[in-house]
């Protein structure tokens, strides 16, 4: 009797001090979110949290560190493996050039120090992947199809997903965060793989949690408080995607139009703030996607942060050693043009600045009319940016049903020379160069070159 009478006295100092501390985590919960507070006492980092997590001064800070505003040149060029999935209607070559370029142009214009170059593709030509299974294919496929230290994608012709009525939901693309494997469907808007890539490095979307309450959910106002027992401080640095410079949105593809036009100005959070959402921004759920072009310094800071933490070998900077080369990854605007079917388009009069890489090569195509006056029509090289321009340049004509090497049309470009390649002997018809840098065997630095094409059409009178 006298031991259960302990018993129960020490059951109510625990149900006291339980009461105490829900009273005390409640309280900070609700605290009023215009009260003047000092947030710098609430910078944590956590062990279960990235460290700008209630700390976004710790991504400020990683900016200066890298001295990000002088840099001008990407500091890292990420490999990327395609593995294309289908038999009939699948994605071709010029599909994945495709994907490749919206990526690069996406985050370069964008300034985030970041670009991408092919690795490698893989084509799984079976029928089964016609139709590719969000919740069944893409998980199980992604663990057996994934190469380390690369950036894998998945390229197919249609993504699905099982909705009401047995009828398929179509989805744009994805990312498995187990293993960072990434997944488009083909013909969509270029943000889509710049979404997906971005949560590959590390980003969420900004609505996260949006409906989940008013604990959970970002709130408009940047001041606002968030209280609790583990993290505490600014609710825009906890909630939503962590970031205080992307702004707190529901979920936009509720409340925009099909051109990105914000439809529900009177909408609220749950502290009765309106919202004004960033339907621009990269990472947000808009019904059109054409819109979202823009990352925030922030989320630039996070992808540049991740992928220097899952760089460790040092594999994705510009440059880096590989037995006892300095191979140099520097990627360029029209890139990938490894073959005639996805060569890069010399428009007439219009400057093209190359790069060629470690053992790469340029395919560059060309057409003269008949109206063309090849006495006077020229293609200029010269060097480029980055220098190292001894190249080797090969004319191949490109007839309907056969792609010969002319002979007699095999040029040099010495570093440091112009090259001046002269139409005069040119018949009409569809021509491609094939450009290699002469000294790739011994030096794997990058060579870079400017090219342009003048064709000259007689004046009509």
């Amino acid at each position: 009797m006298f031991s259960l009478q302990i018993v129960k006295h020490k059951m109510m100092k625990i149900t006291l001090l339980l009461s105490f501390l829900m009273t005390a985590f409640f309280f900070n919960l609700n605290a009023n979110a215009q009260q003047t507070r000092d947030f710098s006492k609430y910078e944590h980092k956590h062990a279960f949290h990235s460290p700008w997590i209630g700390n976004n001064k710790f991504l400020t800070d990683y900016l200066k560190e890298i001295d990000y505003e002088n840099q001008e040149n990407p500091m890292y060029s990420i490999p990327v493996k395609f593995y294309v999935f289908g038999k009939n209607n699948a994605p071709q070559l010029t599909d994945i050039k495709e994907t490749i370029q919206n990526l690069n142009e996406i985050y370069a214009k964008n300034n985030t120090l970041i670009s991408f170059y092919l690795y490698d593709i893989k084509f799984i030509k079976k029928k089964k992947f016609d139709k590719f299974g969000y919740y069944g294919q893409f998980p199980f496929q992604s663990i057996f199809r994934h190469k380390r230290k690369v950036l894998n994608i998945f390229l197919v012709s249609s993504l699905k997903k099982p909705g009401k009525k047995n009828k398929d939901l179509e989805y744009a693309g994805a990312c498995n965060n187990l293993n960072h494997t990434v997944i488009i469907a083909n013909g969509n808007d270029g943000s889509v793989v710049a979404h997906e890539v971005g949560h590959f490095l590390g980003l969420k979307h900004p609505h996260k949690n949006y409906n989940k309450g008013k604990h959970n959910q970002e709130a408009v106002d940047r001041d606002a408080f968030r209280g609790g027992l583990f993290l505490r401080g600014r609710n825009c640095e906890i909630n939503g995607d962590g970031l205080s410079d992307t702004q707190a949105q529901p979920y936009l593809v509720k409340y925009t139009d099909k051109k990105c036009n914000y439809t529900s100005l009177d909408l609220t959070d749950k502290r009765g703030e309106k919202y004004n959402p960033q339907t621009d921004n990269i990472m947000s759920y808009t019904l059109g996607k054409q819109c979202r072009r823009n990352f925030t310094p922030m989320q630039k800071a996070v992808m540049l942060y991740t992928a220097a933490k899952r760089d460790k070998s040092g594999d994705w900077k510009l440059s880096f050693e590989e037995n006892n080369l300095k191979i140099t990854t520097l990627t360029d605007s029209f890139e990938p043009d490894f073959c005639t079917e996805i060569a890069s388009v010399l428009k007439d009069k219009i400057v093209q600045e190359h790069t060629l890489n470690y053992f790469d090569t340029d395919y560059l195509k060309f057409s003269l009319s008949k109206r063309a006056d090849t006495k006077k029509s020229k293609i200029v090289i010269e060097d480029g940016k980055y220098g190292n321009a001894d190249l080797k340049i090969e004319v191949l004509k490109l007839n309907s049903d056969d792609i010969y090497l002319l002979e007699d049309k095999i040029y040099q470009k010495k570093q440091g020379e112009n090259l001046i390649i002269s139409l005069e002997d040119f018949t009409f018809g569809n021509y491609c160069l094939r450009i290699t840098s002469n000294n790739k065997v011994n030096n794997s630095e990058v060579a870079s070159y400017k090219i342009v094409s003048d064709i000259s059409k007689p004046e009509i009178n």
